[in-house]
């Protein structure tokens, strides 16, 4: 401000070239040296990134895992709570209305199957 008033240029013109302290070569080192350090911390994040993504990735596996096994149990805990409730609710001697019977043809029943009793009809019972 005080220059200003008195009339002293504090300013260099539009068109004025000093000349630099550090030579061109020295300035590309350092921004050499500049890019190399930034390369440097991006791929030390990228790393640290890596890891944490591996790192979730892990636990979300651990986390399906142990839903899937938790709904299995679940699963199978219902059934065997079905199974439970219909033999509770058969009655000795009387007729099955329902799918037990079906069920019960279709996985085995009781007696040995068809081509068992053929084979018993026509070479005998194996030494029985």
């Amino acid at each position: 401000a005080l220059c200003e008033r008195s009339g002293i240029a504090f300013r260099r013109p539009d068109d004025f070239f000093a000349e630099m302290v550090k030579t061109d070569d020295h300035m590309a080192k350092v921004k050499d040296r500049l890019i190399f350090e930034t390369k440097k911390m991006e791929a030390f994040e990228q790393r640290k990134s890596n890891k944490e993504q591996r790192l979730r990735a892990k636990e979300a596996r651990a986390n399906k895992a142990i839903e899937k096994a938790r709904a299995k149990k679940d699963h199978m805990k219902a059934v065997d709570d079905w199974a439970k409730d219909a033999a509770a609710n058969r009655i000795p001697g009387a007729i099955r209305d329902d799918d037990d019977y079906q069920l019960s043809r279709v996985s085995g029943g009781s007696g040995p199957n068809k081509k068992r009793e053929r084979a018993d009809a026509k070479y005998g019972h194996g030494g029985k």
